[in-house]
């Protein structure tokens, strides 16, 4: 399998299109350890230029509703009861001696002390806890870096569904780049990801191969 290719795009919208076109038609068929059959990419860079435009493809199922109380979620450290939240992970990490640590919080205070740092990290991989787990965090580290003014946040995904969670993933993410590029006084940049497996359900085949049929030439990688 080939390892590594590379998106740009002007929009979320765009660089899901994008994506979907290239996973559909590149990707190779395996079979998961949970016996589910998809369609892989490994190591997909996408760099959305404008993430705080055109947001939600008009193809993708979930409501404005249901992708905002998904952002909510990721700036909020409260859990309402699931295994975990990224917000959780994000606004409350828990430390050994039982306090809790905002890492985003953090990561505003590093860029305000020194808007050059490369320190501004956040992650929600806690090795004592999901390594022993079935349901781990499939975005694992968001990085955020402020350059000429503009803010740009980076995310490592280990695992990512292309089809069902980009746009819901990146809308949330755009809602965090913006409330950490306000409370450091910059413009909200570009947003990269990095999806060490990016990939497409069996399920989800039928919708995505009429959809990646209809894409005009402009809309392909």
């Amino acid at each position: 399998m080939r390892s590594g290719r590379f998106i740009r795009a002007p929009t979320i919208t765009k660089a899901w299109r994008r994506g979907l076109y290239l996973i559909w038609r590149q990707g190779q068929e395996i079979e998961d350890e949970r016996r589910t059959r998809i369609k892989e990419l490994l190591n997909l860079q996408v760099v959305v230029e404008r993430p705080g435009e055109d947001r939600v493809p008009a193809e993708y199922a979930w409501s404005q509703d249901r992708l905002d109380e998904y952002a909510s979620q990721l700036l909020s450290g409260d859990n309402p009861g699931f295994e975990y939240t990224y917000g959780e992970r994000l606004r409350s990490w828990s430390c050994q001696d039982g306090s809790s640590v905002d890492q985003l919080v953090q990561a505003i205070q590093r860029l305000r002390a020194s808007p050059q740092t490369r320190r501004a990290t956040a992650v929600t991989w806690i090795p004592p806890v999901d390594c022993s787990r079935e349901e781990v965090p499939c975005m694992i580290v968001d990085d955020f870096k402020l350059r000429d003014g503009r803010l740009h946040l980076t995310a490592f995904f280990r695992s990512h569904d292309f089809a069902g969670a980009y746009p819901a993933n990146l809308f949330g993410l755009s809602e965090v780049l913006a409330y950490v590029a306000c409370e450091v006084g910059a413009i909200p940049g570009s947003i990269t990801t990095l999806s060490a497996s990016a990939h497409i359900y069996e399920h989800d085949w039928d919708w995505v191969g009429e959809l990646v049929t209809g894409l005009r030439e402009w809309e392909q990688p």
